[in-house]
């Protein structure tokens, strides 16, 4: 039997197939998509991973000499010929290699030198009766068994057969020698069992039924409902405001789908969502349900998989990753805040999620459904020259109202001596809401300050003329430097447009933030949600649920606290430099500032 054999190589020329010959007693285990350990090159000694990507005829025939593969690496294939394919479209559209695009179909931490055990799960111990029901209390009865703690131990198990030996000891506080002495006495027996995934641990979630929707969800459903009945690829828009139930629509869809026999991917831009959206699927549809994010452990991750690859579950819901779960008759993939950068690969290999989401679900025959409050200008547009089928969503279920955004110019609070990062006007409002028992979000985009230059007397931003981005300050030579063509101009002293000397560059950060808040007021409550607070596992949503429940008076945060979060008790957003983002040295800076501050303003629930 011969075999081709992707290598796993970043060389370019090196991307291409390779001939080897299968082993007598590996044939049995031959399948497309595993991975093998072969000797590639002239050095013997070097052996490389490969991925097996077609079994030829038995009359192929080469006039080369081949190798044998050494090894077989994996127990189950992820990848098959659609993923191949997949593979294929990623690497000639974004110009990688097929090999690194497989390894994001791969579970994570998958490497030859894990070789067969990088894809094992772990195993529980099961306990379970030999013996009846009507025996044991017989036995017990006749004095057979007088140890009371052996008696607690058949009894519970009568009642309770198939019981997992950490929670018999850690729930019944039955030691494990006491265990041990009843199995030596015939009545029980210890398996060991693949490890079940608990996807919310301790967290308990009631159950949850399907909501009447209003008008405007009805629409969407009815009318996205008839491309799932029909199964027939479309990509439809939902654009809803904030709060407006678009989850409720997800869900309501993915209903449909299960009822056609068929699976659904739900992705979410930031690991932070994924909690509160696991919580709203699990109590709708129980633990028919896989989990894929950066933040499991991989063990769990690659639990995950395999619960996946063997259809034990319908829904899989994670981040951008999850697009490339071995998930097989699809019928749905919801993108939820579709205008979200991190569904963008900054990585090798880059890709569009977007764009693989479109291939899938054209490959399937499955609804691609797009959704978002401020959705990007080029969906959008997609929608408007009908490639796209909008359904919008204008107004927020029940008495909830959209809040008022006003607009603070920082300059008159400098003429009336305010130095501080916060107007006065914010400083009134937040001692207001304190004084409510009401609750504060401050965000700040730190992802755009890339030290820009203004004028603080007229707020003017230096750009390129050229490009029309903002100018970058590098402090080591003292010059202003264009990110995009290279225009270069020396350290501006006076303003071009008013002609003041009030020049300035430089950023603030959260941290500072909370600082100055509470100098401001000693006795404020406060919490912070940025790259240094959230690097704990399950710190999103500890921090999250620390805020709702003991009504801390200010979380202060970027981008993660502007997403997906439903705090009713929040009455007030402080959006902090907004200058800042539309002087990113992006021509999409305008439109992501936009998004941001209609996303992050619309979290206060004032007069819901």
């Amino acid at each position: 039997m011969i075999v081709k054999v992707l290598i796993n190589t970043s060389i370019p020329k090196l991307n291409k197939v390779y001939d080897y010959l299968v082993p007598k007693e590996l044939e049995e285990k031959i399948e497309i998509g595993k991975r093998v350990e072969v000797n590639f090159g002239n050095n013997r000694k070097l052996n490389e991973e490969g991925i097996i990507v077609k079994i030829e005829n038995e009359d192929y025939t080469t006039n080369y000499k081949l190798k044998n593969i050494i090894d077989i690496l994996d127990d189950i294939s992820y990848i098959n010929e659609s993923r191949l394919k997949l593979a294929k479209y990623i690497a000639h559209t974004y110009f990688c290699n097929v090999y690194s695009v497989l390894k994001l179909m791969l579970p994570p931490g998958t490497s030859s030198k894990n070789s067969k055990k990088s894809l094992d799960t772990k195993k529980d111990t099961v306990i379970s009766l030999l013996k009846s029901g009507e025996d044991i209390f017989q036995d017990i009865e006749n004095d057979v068994i007088t140890s009371s703690k052996q008696i607690q131990l058949l009894t519970f198990l009568v009642y309770n057969d198939l019981v997992l030996l950490n929670d018999v000891v850690n729930g019944l506080g039955i030691s494990r020698s006491v265990i041990s002495n009843v199995e030596k006495k015939g009545y029980i027996k210890l398996d060991k069992v693949e490890k079940q995934v608990d996807i919310l641990e301790n967290v308990k979630v009631e159950k949850s039924y399907p909501k009447i929707p209003t008008d405007e969800q009805k629409r969407a459903i009815e009318g996205i409902g008839k491309y799932i009945d029909e199964g027939i690829y479309k990509e439809c828009l939902l654009y809803g405001v904030t709060g407006s139930g678009k989850t409720e629509v997800y869900l309501q869809l993915i209903e449909k789908v299960l009822q056609k026999r068929k699976k659904a991917i739900i992705l979410v831009p930031e690991i932070s969502l994924t909690y509160q959206t696991v919580v709203r699927f699990v109590s709708r549809f129980g633990n028919d349900i896989a989990v894929l994010h950066s933040k499991m452990t991989i063990s769990k991750r690659k639990q995950e998989y395999k619960r996946i690859k063997e259809g034990k579950v319908n829904i899989v819901i994670g981040a951008r990753s999850a697009i490339f779960a071995p998930i097989e008759n699809l019928g749905i993939v919801v993108m939820d805040e579709e205008h979200d950068q991190s569904y963008y690969s900054a990585t090798t290999p880059k890709y569009s999620t977007k764009e693989v989401a479109r291939y899938i679900c054209n490959q399937e025959n499955a609804v691609l459904l797009l959704a978002s409050a401020t959705p990007e200008v080029v969906t959008y547009n997609r929608a408007v020259e009908g490639k796209t089928k909008l359904y919008t969503i204008n107004n927020r279920p029940g008495r909830a109202i959209l809040p008022k955004i006003e607009l603070v110019d920082l300059k008159e609070d400098r003429l009336l001596g305010n130095t501080s990062i916060f107007s006065n006007k914010l400083k009134d409002e937040i001692l207001e809401n304190i004084k409510r028992k009401e609750q504060t979000m401050i965000f700040l985009n730190r992802r755009g300050y890339n030290s820009y230059v203004t004028c603080k007397d007229c707020g003017f931003i230096f750009k390129c003329p050229n490009c029309d981005v903002a100018l970058v300050y590098h402090k080591q030579n003292n010059l202003l430097i264009c990110h995009y063509c290279s225009h270069v101009e020396k350290n501006i002293k006076v303003c071009h447009k008013c002609g003041g000397n009030n020049i300035t560059s430089g950023t603030f950060g959260t941290q500072k933030i909370e600082d100055e808040l509470k100098n401001i007021y000693p006795e404020i409550t406060t919490l912070r949600m940025d790259a240094d607070t959230t690097i704990a596992r399950d710190s999103h949503q500890k921090i999250l649920d620390k805020f709702k429940n003991e009504n801390i008076n200010v979380l202060i945060g970027t981008q993660m606290i502007s997403k997906g979060h439903d705090i009713p008790n929040v009455t007030l957003v402080g959006i902090l430099g907004v200058d800042s983002m539309i002087a990113m040295n992006d021509f999409c800076a305008s439109e992501r500032a936009f998004s941001n501050i209609y996303q992050v303003s619309r979290k206060s629930w004032k007069g819901r």
